[in-house]
């Protein structure tokens, strides 16, 4: 890729430059939409697990109140101790991160030269602004990739719960 210098230079087809823009924010564009997805799966998630992590610490807590041996506590705290992690997890993956933006400042725009330039003021400044893209696409997917991998021990941890629990369920009754 081109630095900010070598497309100073460079002799730019407008065409090209308009059609790579045009890619450039579409990617982003798309980028931004799997976060709000991300974002929405986690949310969902993490309701889930809270109920149930709430539902079991309940169920627990009345096999206590009812003086029934502390083998029958464990496969429910267990399970919802295990819940409450991905839980974690998947608040984790809700909190804000940095995204690039799909706009631009005014003020790379509104300045002498760019503003007041002939014919290829604008080529060149799609040009600049595709290369800037790279910067946010690169910032953006990294970020996607943090939360999905949040949502991916998230889900796991959920999935290892219940499993968890019915174990030690069934070893507390041998």
């Amino acid at each position: 890729m081109l630095t900010i210098e070598e497309l100073q230079r460079a002799t730019i087809n407008p065409a090209v430059a308009a059609e790579a823009f045009d890619k450039a924010c579409k990617r982003l564009a798309d980028i931004l939409e799997a976060k709000k997805s991300l974002e929405q799966k986690a949310f969902a998630l993490f309701s889930g697990y809270l109920t149930i992590a709430v539902g079991l610490f309940g169920a627990a807590t009345a096999l206590l109140n009812a003086k029934e041996p502390a083998r029958l506590l464990l496969p429910f705290w267990a399970g919802g101790s295990l819940f409450m992690v991905g839980t974690l997890f998947l608040l984790l993956a809700l909190l804000d991160a940095a995204y690039g933006a799909q706009g631009s400042d005014p003020e790379i725009w509104i300045r002498q030269g760019v503003i007041d330039g002939g014919e290829t003021a604008l080529p060149h400044m799609r040009a600049y602004l595709t290369l800037l893209y790279q910067d946010r696409i690169d910032i953006s997917a990294a970020a996607n990739e943090r939360k999905a991998k949040r949502i991916r021990v998230g889900v796991i941890v959920g999935f290892v719960a219940p499993i968890v629990a019915v174990l030690l369920l069934l070893a507390g009754r041998s």
